[in-house]
C-alpha cells in the first residue's frame, strides 16, 4: 500500500468530489506545481470508487497527453500495487484504461469539440 503526502491545496482539491459539495474541481498553478500529478491521482480514485464510471483525460494535444498526463496515471496505478490485465488494461490504440470494476478513462486530444457532444461522461480532466 502506498502512502502520499499531499500538500494542503492537494488535499483540498482531491477531497471536493468526494464531499458532495461541488460538482466543479480546479486546480491551478504554475509549472511543477503538481497539477497532473494530482488530476491523475483523483482520476484514479473516482475511477476505482465509482463502478462502471467513465472519464475523459485530454489536452489541445494528444502528444501532451500521452507524455505526461498518461505517464502520471501509469506511474499512480503501478504505486497502487494494481496489475496490468487482472486490475486494469490499457489499449494503446484506443487510447483507453479500463478498470476491472467497469470504468474507463479515456485519453484523448481536445482539438474537435464536436468529438465528445454524444459521450456520456462522469468526470473530465483539462490539462
Amino acid at each position: 500500500m502506498v502512502t502520499y503526502k499531499l500538500l494542503d491545496k492537494q488535499k483540498e482539491f482531491i477531497e471536493i468530489p468526494h464531499s458532495n459539495a461541488l460538482d466543479v474541481a480546479i486546480y491551478q498553478g504554475g509549472y511543477g506545481s503538481g497539477k497532473t500529478w494530482c488530476g491523475s491521482l483523483l482520476g484514479i480514485l473516482l475511477a476505482k470508487k465509482y463502478p462502471g464510471s467513465k472519464g475523459l483525460v485530454g489536452a489541445k494535444e494528444y502528444e501532451l497527453v500521452r507524455k505526461t498526463t498518461l505517464v502520471s496515471y501509469l506511474e499512480h496505478l503501478d504505486s497502487f500495487g494494481y496489475i496490468p490485465e487482472k486490475d486494469y488494461s490499457y489499449n494503446k490504440i484506443d487510447k483507453i484504461i479500463k478498470f476491472s470494476n467497469g470504468s474507463e478513462i479515456l485519453f484523448t486530444a481536445l482539438e474537435d469539440p464536436e468529438k465528445f457532444k454524444s459521450l456520456n461522461l462522469h468526470w473530465a480532466e483539462i490539462e
